[in-house]
């Protein structure tokens, strides 16, 4: 009989949420269940494994767990854990975790491996999408801010020529308050930056 604490109201287990195995099964159903464990099942066996992998005992297990838990849990616990005889809490599923140092979802997939390779994967294939777009966009912020440097020196060039021959027309080719203010931040970070280096938006 399961002690009185895993049956509390609010306490999860990982059995309750599955269906109960019978008792009585044929080849066929023994085969199935190998082939697609039960969450219980796979924790059980993941738990058991992980634990002697890192070569720590029941006993350190619900010592360490004990601790995190800032309650007393026996060794027996362990032991009926990995057997089976014993629902795990959710809490005590997540120590356990903690406690061996090792993510939860090791404890409760199989496939946990493939699954973190596949996001890898694919992340790694976003990425280079990624950074071909932001070559793209950067070719194109230097082509722009070259012409602007371009259509920035000609109207210098303007206002110096028209300095020289008629000054009162000078006020002519000044720009814009806010559009000369912006022009100069900019050229002030290509200026700033390393040659070849495209400054970003709002560098």
């Amino acid at each position: 009989m399961l002690p009185q604490h895993c049956c509390d109201a609010g306490l999860l287990s990982f059995e309750a949420a599955t269906p109960t195995r019978p008792v009585n099964r044929d080849l066929d159903q023994e085969v199935r269940y190998a082939m697609n464990p039960l969450p219980g099942d796979l924790f059980a066996r993941r738990l058991r494994q992980e634990r002697e992998r890192l070569g720590i005992s029941q006993a350190e297990l619900a010592r360490r767990m004990s601790v995190l838990l800032g309650t007393n849990l026996d060794a027996t616990a362990i032991t009926r854990i990995e057997q089976q005889t014993r629902a795990v809490r959710l809490d005590e599923a997540v120590t356990a975790a903690k406690a061996l140092g090792i993510p939860l979802i090791t404890l409760i997939s199989d496939s946990y491996a493939r699954e973190n390779e596949a996001e890898i994967q694919n992340q790694l294939a976003e990425l280079a999408l990624a950074e071909q777009e932001w070559e793209r966009l950067r070719q194109k912020i230097h082509r722009i801010t070259r012409t602007v440097q371009q259509l920035s020196a000609e109207r210098e060039g303007f206002r110096s020529h028209a300095l020289d021959v008629n000054p009162e027309t000078v006020g002519g080719y000044e720009l814009d308050p806010e559009t000369q203010a912006a022009l100069d931040a900019r050229m002030r970070d290509v200026r700033n930056k390393p040659a070849g280096e495209v400054p970003g938006p709002g560098s």
